[in-house]
């Protein structure tokens, strides 16, 4: 019993997690993917800055785009840049190439508006096209610009500076949609760094705050001029986004942003110890090395500060929900344990009980329920067709097979088996009859010496209602079609039909079989239920943490439903478990009878005591197939008609394969013959992640990173970027119209 519970725990409990593992998995998605994505986007950006000699920096972009479906095409990609005469003076050397197609697009003077052509026009005279444009004073009406003519005149670092807004852009064919588009851009920036009496400095902002445009993946190598090492350079990585640096042996910066969304900005700090042979155009005199310094470790400090308060917020945020998930379960799993410990039986069960039970048919019903859960039908019918029986055999009321038209004339209340089943087998259309009806007769001794009959308080509630339905039909014999044509339309028929469900209840309340158990388990599983629940939607729709949802919520959703499932709801008491053993080892018996060798002469009186209590146990049909075994000359009529007639219940279920008769809701049971969800979820633990790792104290996080070759030596306060200043060089922000 305990194990059948506790596997129904197990299923249940599975069913759930994995319904609310798929909602979790389609929010998550829903979440990851959003309906508020941006119509432009990167899928991934690449990027390669080598620093040269003399202070310039050459610069490889890859842009991996996005392009959701709008009301008109996409025809133009651009990049937008600041010039400022003290950090980036103009850019050359440009070239863009379309690596989805391998087609290197060619210069062009004019910027075309993409509002202004049809899709064959401007494929045939504008695709394939770069160009740049001077967009200080209008972006929607650009001058012209010459990276050499209209160059701005290099200032020292904070001298007042001149500034111009440059746009490269390229035409491409128009576009309804892409999921990939793989643009290179290549270029080179001018008076980007300032040589100073220490160091050479310089700062590369490839994404300014004013960057619209997001990016999943951001990925860059920052390379210094021969000479430069890690032992004698610097590198840092500025931006509010997840990321990781890792510096090599030649001094070049790698880092990797994921993530980032629009308005972050990206800023790369270098510095290097100048060379005695230093080209770098741009002079100033003063020493800088221990200033840059200074300014990069406070602001590390300041952003780490930060990034643990912010962390140490939302590991607070995550950890409260489950922690009283988690006591809730906890106390869940102790009750149900004590509940199962209450509801397991105390004593061995009996093999077999070879008497009925010391109870009413009715109660016998509902305890084997308890006994044997899973028994087959609902408790209510066999109470009621067990009670019905229970009336036969005490001679309340009779049963034959056959509609009471069949037997009009007859007085069915002094007839017996055998001559009843004569007149059937005599005739073919009442053979026909009688094996689809039953007619009921309730016998002269109910009206004359009812309180002889002796009868429990069940059988006398539900023979309440048969009276009741006779005088509906006005005679004491009839079928159940009659009977269920009478009861139709009977407003006061629940009241008499609940008059015996409330006589079952006591019957069995009187036993004191059981004392209820579980309660506080249940009540402690379901709340802890709802707060898995809840954890999962706060982790999934509130933090956009998938991860959390899966690794936590789920396993106490499971615990707390198992634990809730598993639960007995009623122990047995000490005479209840008397009273188990009976109903448990008869039916046993009744299954098994086949096989007993002392078994003696057939008693009509206690087999048909035995067809009632099997069915209120709802194994009728295999208590008629160990009789047969046991007594095969059942299947002879004329042995039946001498040893089998004194009892109608007997006597109908041997000649049933003869006259096959079918129930009702009274009916005779013994008498019947025979993105990705991969990449959503791999993302959000590695989130989780860096969140746990960031709300460590600084002294235990000053290790590099998994995955570095080193800390940032020379340098790199961290392995990771940090939220440091912005503004450098470039200021790029991107886009497609």
């Amino acid at each position: 019993m305990g194990s059948h519970r506790t596997a129904r725990a197990v299923i249940a409990a599975a069913v759930v997690t994995a319904i609310t593992a798929a909602v979790v998995l389609i929010m998550g998605f829903a979440w990851s993917s959003g309906g508020d994505r941006a119509q432009v986007s990167y899928n991934a950006v690449d990027m390669r800055a080598q620093m040269l000699d003399n202070g310039d920096l050459r610069i490889t972009q890859t842009f991996d785009y996005r392009l959701e479906s709008r009301g008109t095409p996409w025809r133009q990609m651009f990049q937008q840049y600041t010039l400022s005469s003290d950090r980036l003076t103009t850019i050359s050397d440009i070239s863009v190439t379309d690596l989805t197609t391998g087609r290197t697009y060619t210069q062009d003077d004019t910027v075309h508006s993409p509002s202004g052509y049809g899709d064959a026009g401007w494929d045939s005279e504008c695709a394939g096209r770069w160009y740049i444009a001077d967009i200080t004073q209008s972006e929607s009406h650009p001058d012209p610009f010459d990276p050499e003519l209209d160059a701005l005149t290099a200032t020292a670092v904070g001298e007042p500076a001149q500034t111009k807004d440059v746009e490269i852009g390229w035409n491409i064919p128009s576009t309804r949609s892409a999921k990939s588009m793989r643009f290179e851009l290549a270029m080179t920036w001018h008076g980007v760094a300032t040589a100073y009496d220490d160091v050479v400095a310089l700062e590369w902002e490839p994404f300014s705050a004013l960057n619209s445009t997001p990016a999943a993946r951001v990925t860059g190598t920052f390379a210094f001029p021969k000479g430069i090492s890690e032992s004698n350079s610097w590198a840092w990585l500025h931006t509010g986004a997840a990321s990781e640096t890792t510096r090599l042996d030649d001094g070049s910066l790698q880092f990797t942003v994921t993530d980032l969304p629009g308005g972050e900005y990206i800023n790369v700090v270098v510095m290097a110890e100048r060379q005695p042979a230093s080209a770098v155009s741009r002079e100033q005199a003063g020493r800088m090395k221990q200033r840059i310094l200074e300014q990069e470790r406070r602001e590390a400090r300041i952003a780490s500060n930060a990034r643990q308060r912010e962390a140490r917020g939302r590991l607070i945020i995550w950890l409260i929900p489950a922690v009283l998930a988690l006591l809730l379960v906890v106390g869940a799993l102790i009750g149900a344990k004590r509940a199962c410990a209450q509801g397991r039986r105390h004593t061995e069960a009996l093999e077999y009980w070879r008497e009925p039970p010391d109870m009413s048919p009715a109660a016998a019903a509902a305890l084997i329920t308890d006994v044997m859960p899973g028994i087959q039908g609902s408790c209510d019918d066999r109470q009621m067709t067990s009670t019905l029986l229970s009336l036969v055999t005490k001679g309340a009321v009779a049963i034959y097979p056959g509609s009471a038209a069949g037997y009009r004339g007859l007085d069915l209340s002094r007839a017996d088996c055998v001559s009843i089943g004569q007149l059937i087998a005599s005739d073919p259309r009442r053979e026909a009859d009688a094996a689809g009806m039953c007619t009921l007769v309730i016998m002269p001794r109910v009206y004359t010496d009812r309180a002889g009959l002796q009868l429990c308080r069940s059988e006398s509630a539900l023979l309440d209602v048969l009276l009741r339905a006779s005088e509906r039909i006005g005679l004491p014999v009839f079928d159940f079609g009659q009977m269920q044509a009478a009861l139709k339309d009977w407003r006061q028929g629940y009241a008499w039909l609940r008059g015996f469900e409330d006589a079952c209840n006591a019957e069995y309340q009187a036993l004191h079989a059981t004392v209820p158990v579980g309660v506080g388990a249940r009540m402690l599983g379901g709340a802890a239920m709802i707060a898995s629940w809840l954890t999962a939607f706060i982790y999934t729709a509130a933090v956009g943490q998938v991860a959390l949802a899966l690794v936590i919520s789920l396993p106490l959703l499971f615990a707390a439903t198992f634990a809730a499932q598993v639960s007995p709801s009623q122990a047995f008491t000490a005479q209840g478990e008397a009273y188990a053993d009976q109903v448990g080892g008869l039916m046993r018996y009744m299954e098994d009878f086949s096989e007993f060798g002392d078994r003696g002469v057939f008693d009509t009186v206690l087999w048909g005591r035995y067809m009632v209590y099997a069915a209120a146990f709802g194994i009728s049909d295999k208590l008629m197939e160990q009789m047969e075994r046991a007594y095969p000359q059942l299947a002879d009529p004329e042995w039946a008609n001498v040893h089998a007639s004194n009892d109608g219940l007997v006597y109908w279920s041997a000649r049933r394969r003869a006259m096959p008769a079918r129930g009702g809701a009274f009916g005779m049971h013994g008498m019947h013959a025979g993105g990705s969800f991969g990449s959503m979820v791999s993302s959000s633990f590695s989130s989780v992640g860096s969140t746990i790792r960031d709300a460590m104290p600084q002294s235990s996080a000053s290790g590099s990173r998994s995955g570095s070759r080193r800390s940032g030596g020379g340098g790199s306060f961290r392995s990771g970027g940090f939220k440091g200043h912005s503004g450098g060089s470039g200021g790029g922000r991107g886009g497609a119209r």
